[in-house]
């Protein structure tokens, strides 16, 4: 699999229902609740003076309540590979900014291959997938990237919007 297009979106809508609607949308949610053996993993952030650490979870709600409850804590959690997720979906990103916004994240491969085995571009669905976070996370920032990681807070997506048109000429973000 691979390469992909990340579609993210930021949101003020760090709250569970707008987690739980994208969720529905993008995964088998009922399938993805069980998180033995992860962690939510938070880096050291010296620009809001966080520390490292890591907290075991078991549960996916336990991941979404965590990120709610603490607001000016960042960290990313995926879900995927492809499993447990909805056709034409490789992975799907929660990431908790230090700014207390949420981004949304949905990886799609850069490419696809037809019935008649021919190779297409699959940026019309990340264009699509683009629009879908709009409606159903109220996103009022969204680019699309190229296997890039999410950002910390709005003032680094608005950087990495930036540098994605510049290295595009335009065409992605």
């Amino acid at each position: 699999m691979g390469p992909f297009y990340e579609i993210y979106g930021l949101s003020e809508n760090r709250d569970k229902e707008t987690i739980e609607r994208f969720l529905e949308h993008f995964t088998f949610r009922n399938l993805i609740e069980d998180r033995k053996g992860q962690e939510i993993s938070v880096h050291s952030n010296v620009k809001y003076g966080v520390e490292e650490f890591f907290k075991p979870v078991k549960t996916l709600s336990q991941v979404i309540q965590f990120g709610i409850n603490h607001p000016n804590i960042g960290f990313a959690f995926y879900i995927g590979n492809g499993k447990n997720l909805k056709p034409g979906i490789g992975d799907v990103l929660l990431k908790f900014t230090f700014d207390s916004k949420l981004i949304f994240g949905v990886g799609i491969e850069e490419k696809v291959v037809l019935k008649d085995g021919s190779v297409v571009s699959n940026f019309p669905f990340a264009v699509e997938v683009k629009e879908q976070l709009i409606e159903l996370t109220g996103a009022y920032k969204t680019s699309i990237q190229f296997e890039y990681p999410p950002s910390d807070d709005e003032a680094e997506f608005d950087e990495d919007m930036e540098m994605w048109k510049d290295l595009t000429n335009g065409k992605i973000s």
